[in-house]
């Protein structure tokens, strides 16, 4: 392997379940639970409620595996002249994206974020195709660290543009 081709850094996300369920299933849940608290307390149509819950529940189960895998597959490569990540869950989905393509790199944190400490980085491409406009490199640990080690990589100057 030629020197130009070294990985120059690797940013693995992770995935967080405590995490992922307060910020994308929390509010659903407990609207579910509330309109179930209805239904009981009204003594109308209980079993209907109960397997709302239970499929809601089942779903949550199964939207956690297939997150766990999917970041467990997750990889984005820095080389000296471009990035190859896989954001997918198949392990054949390898994409690469030109350090001449990008035209922004960010990075933001939502107060949960905050509280978790993690963060997400958005790549912002020029890419024809709309679905790889943005990447998002979510999960990220000491995300001010890791964009600051990405803009060093891909030869930007360090500058905090939250």
């Amino acid at each position: 392997m030629d020197k130009k081709e070294e990985v120059k850094l690797t940013v693995k996300p992770k995935y967080n379940v405590v995490f992922s369920f307060l910020y994308n299933h929390v509010t659903t849940l407990l609207i579910i639970i509330l309109i179930l608290v209805v239904l009981i307390s009204e003594k109308q149509l209980i079993e209907y409620g109960i397997a709302i819950l239970v499929i809601y529940v089942i779903y949550l189960i199964i939207n956690a595996i297939y997150n766990k895998v999917k970041y467990r597959n997750s990889f984005y490569k820095f080389y000296s002249d471009k990035l190859v990540y896989n954001n997918k869950i198949k392990d054949d989905n390898e994409k690469e994206v030109k350090y001449t393509d990008m035209t922004q790199i960010k990075y933001g944190q939502t107060f949960l974020q905050i509280v978790f400490k993690i963060g997400t980085i958005m790549i912002y491409t020029n890419s024809k195709k709309i679905t790889q406009r943005i990447i998002f490199i979510n999960g990220v640990k000491d995300v001010k660290l890791v964009y600051e080690k990405i803009l060093k990589v891909i030869g930007e100057k360090t500058t905090d543009n939250k």
